[in-house]
């Protein structure tokens, strides 16, 4: 498939997450898309007093936003890193860290399944957002919770996105479909792209419909899904 293409020409793809993702919506463009940038979800660090990182063997973070408020305190760790995905394994190690595992499905029902065989019995600090789900604490596994970070709806830009008709919007996370429908929004006169499962399952339990989703849970890969849906029409 050529990026050369005008694929989504005429098409217009809104992003919703928490940060611009600037190379995905170049990516989008170049496949002739018209793209908006309106985020539901907004994200606010907490100042918390910080744990002792020694007596762990494994610090875990789902999101690069965690990985940002970890970095930003230049703590130099024993503890062997694990990551739900290359965005925020590329935040870690960017900051000197070595990520030591990274689940082959980029979801945290995913880890949990595949990180025990690794790590054994171990003691793990899960560096977190307040909305993230008990998913990872799950594990049969001792595992402490820090929450570093605060997500919070952003109802007026969802306002505007609910206005929007006849465009693809693009949810990153259950916060934005969550966003999306306090503001009222409905799923008609609209396409749907979802990263990752769990937020497809939110968009379905909202009565709506996903008309695209990647394998591989990335901004780039949901364009070119998006991209691949186009071609085939």
């Amino acid at each position: 498939m050529s990026k050369k293409e005008n694929l989504l020409e005429g098409q217009t793809v809104i992003f919703t997450g928490s940060r611009e993702p600037i190379e995905a919506l170049e990516h989008a463009r170049s496949f002739g898309a018209q793209t908006r940038y309106l985020p539901l979800v907004e994200t606010i660090s907490r100042q918390s007093k910080k744990p002792d990182f020694a007596g762990y063997d494994w610090l875990i973070f789902t999101s690069r936003t965690s990985a940002e408020v970890f970095c930003q305190l230049d703590e130099t760790v024993s503890a062997k890193i694990a990551a739900v995905g290359d965005q925020t394994a590329a935040v870690l190690q960017q900051h000197g860290h070595s990520v030591d595992f990274i689940p082959k499905v980029f979801s945290a029902d995913h880890f949990i399944e595949e990180f025990p065989p690794v790590s054994g019995v171990a003691k793990c600090l899960f560096i977190k957002g307040q909305m993230a789900k008990n998913t990872i604490a799950s594990m049969s596994m001792q595992v402490d919770e820090w929450v570093v970070y605060d997500t919070i709806l952003n109802i007026e830009n969802a306002k505007l996105v609910v206005q929007l008709k006849d465009v693809i919007i693009l949810f990153a996370s259950p916060s934005a479909v969550s966003a999306y429908r306090q503001a009222g929004g409905d799923w008609s006169n609209i396409r749907t792209a979802a990263i990752g499962h769990v937020t497809k399952k939110a968009i379905l339990k909202s009565s709506g419909t996903v008309d695209y989703t990647p394998k591989k849970y990335t901004y780039i890969e949901v364009i070119n899904e998006i991209a691949k849906g186009s071609l085939s029409k």
